[in-house]
């Protein structure tokens, strides 16, 4: 069981232990969900949003912007 501790700014280090395990990233997204008293977190994978705009131009950055939002909402709905 690995253990940390909430620092200044409710910062919360994840231990190497679990980086091991769970393959993220610094900058990636976390999913939080609250069951009771418990606390679940996972990291919302965005290396499947390679691909996801299929155009013959490049696109606006409102098209990425939304494709990206919605896969990032796929991934927190699969994710519970």
């Amino acid at each position: 069981m690995a253990v940390s501790r909430v620092g200044k700014k409710y910062t919360l280090v994840i231990p190497q232990e679990v980086r091991a395990k769970v393959p993220i990233r610094e900058g990636e997204h976390i999913v939080w969900k609250v069951e009771g008293e418990n606390l679940i977190i996972k990291p919302v994978s965005l290396s499947r949003l390679a691909g996801i705009v299929k155009s013959s131009t490049i696109p606006a950055g409102k098209e990425i912007g939304k494709a990206v939002e919605d896969e990032i909402k796929r991934d927190v709905e699969e994710a519970f």
